[in-house]
């Protein structure tokens, strides 16, 4: 059974229709989101990272997320903390607030969690142009 198959397969929520869309990415095993990440959208979510455990590692790319609250990212460290040994959950292309609340809370340093380079990435102030 591949990626899109066990995702295609969730309930579809009204709610999360409209202002989050999740696509399987079939060739990276994982899982691309798109859209608000919030109260209403987070069964979504969860069902969809719930799917996606029991493969090992796997990716989510955030890079189309426009919002995401603390409880999103709840979610994708808890799936993160879930995985077996030695297996990584790496988010790929995080929103420069995702990344900054990622580092405020500490969960940035999270055991089977990767952020890899955003394509959002704010210059550095230290650095010179």
């Amino acid at each position: 059974m591949n990626t899109a198959d066990t995702v295609g397969a969730l309930t579809p929520d009204p709610v999360a229709d409209r202002l989050l869309r999740i696509t399987p990415i079939v060739d990276l095993a994982g899982l691309q989101i798109e859209g608000e990440l919030d109260r209403a959208t987070l069964p979504a979510l969860t069902r969809a990272l719930a799917s996606m455990a029991g493969r090992g590692s796997f990716s989510v790319d955030l890079g189309g997320l426009m919002f995401c609250d603390v409880g999103g990212l709840r979610a994708l460290v808890t799936a993160a903390t879930g995985l077996r040994c030695g297996h990584v959950l790496t988010l790929r292309s995080p929103p420069p607030q995702v990344r900054r609340l990622l580092e405020l809370t500490g969960w940035h340093q999270t055991a089977g969690l990767r952020l890899q380079a955003s394509s959002h990435a704010l210059p550095d102030p230290a650095q010179p142009p």
